[in-house]
């Protein structure tokens, strides 16, 4: 299949299940708890819409650069990057606004998974660039995506440790 090893396709498959599993044990045990009051829902509403227009511009852009400069990365590395951009605006205005964290949720029971999600994310990006084959022949590859993630959840942990836990911004509209 076009250069994409068994081994890659089984990482992919199994890291899915894994974060499936994760996800559904995290609901289960209360821990990742969705219930937002009225003013959470609003923010939320904004940080949406900014995270859809930052998406809708960031594929608008990685289309025109493509045209441009012709391909510098392949398909999957440039949409996993417009996700991560619009991901990362849709998470900061969530956590600027105080509607990143549902209402039976806490800082510490969110950071440690966002620090253990970056610092997994950043190693094995890392460990993909020390091996090679993140730009080949001067394109980004779809081994790249680990690295993105891990520099997405850093800005979003980043963001989070910056903004005071008591202290959400109202809404301008």
């Amino acid at each position: 299949m076009r250069g994409i090893s068994m081994e890659t396709i089984l990482g992919v498959l199994v890291g899915l299940a894994m974060a499936g599993v994760l996800v559904a044990v995290l609901f289960r045990a209360k821990v990742l708890d969705m219930t937002f009051d009225e003013r959470q829902e609003r923010a939320r509403g904004v940080a949406y819409k900014w995270g859809f227009l930052t998406m809708a511009v960031c594929l608008a852009l990685y289309g025109v650069s493509d045209l441009l400069l012709g391909r510098w990365c392949d398909g999957l590395a440039g949409a996993v990057l417009c996700f991560c951009v619009a991901g990362t605006v849709f998470a900061s205005v969530c956590i600027r606004k105080g509607a990143y964290m549902g209402l039976r949720e806490s800082r510490r029971t969110v950071l440690p998974f966002l620090i253990s999600a970056t610092a997994l994310n950043l190693l094995v990006g890392i460990q993909q660039v020390a091996e090679g084959g993140v730009v080949v022949q001067g394109i980004l590859t779809y081994r790249a995506t680990n690295l993105l993630l891990g520099l997405t959840c850093l800005a979003i942990l980043l963001v989070y440790l910056a903004t005071p836990a008591s202290a959400p911004e109202e809404d301008e509209e």
